[in-house]
């Protein structure tokens, strides 16, 4: 249970700020409103998914400071 090996989660981290990126950038160019649902969206990606992965990389230990 110990030797658990987990997944890199960089491409979390990175899924979650391009996906928040792109959901900003299309409102900027007038493709919709910002409404609530876009703004959940960019903060569950953009916040809540790196925070995720942000943990997950402090469990594996690859954190260089």
């Amino acid at each position: 249970m110990g030797n658990t090996k987990l997944a890199n989660p960089a491409p979390l981290g990175l899924m979650g700020f391009g996906m928040t990126t792109i959901l900003l950038n299309l409102h900027n160019v007038g493709y919709f409103a910002l409404d609530g649902i876009i703004l959940a969206m960019g903060i569950f990606y953009g916040g809540i998914a790196q925070i995720f992965a942000g943990l997950l990389e402090y469990k594996k230990a690859t954190l260089s400071v």
